[in-house]
């Protein structure tokens, strides 16, 4: 692969060839979401928790937006 960098003021660039960039385009579209990680079963845990607070009515926990308003923060 064919690799150049310029510098234009304080950023740098590469420039490669159109060729290179389209198979580096085509790999990154067949990858099924590296940047995304599997849940483990402790954040499911933790996920089901939550869920379960928000739609409990006796649970004394409020949201941060109404705990501003009531202390009247912006």
């Amino acid at each position: 692969m064919t690799v150049q960098t310029v510098k234009l003021g304080r950023e740098r660039f590469v420039l490669l060839k159109e060729k290179d960039y389209r198979q580096l385009k085509a790999k990154a579209a067949r990858s099924p979401h590296p940047h995304k990680r599997r849940l483990t079963a402790q954040d499911r845990g933790d996920i089901a928790e939550a869920r379960r607070r928000l739609n409990d009515p006796n649970d004394p926990a409020l949201p941060y937006s109404e705990l501003r308003k009531e202390l009247g923060l912006k």
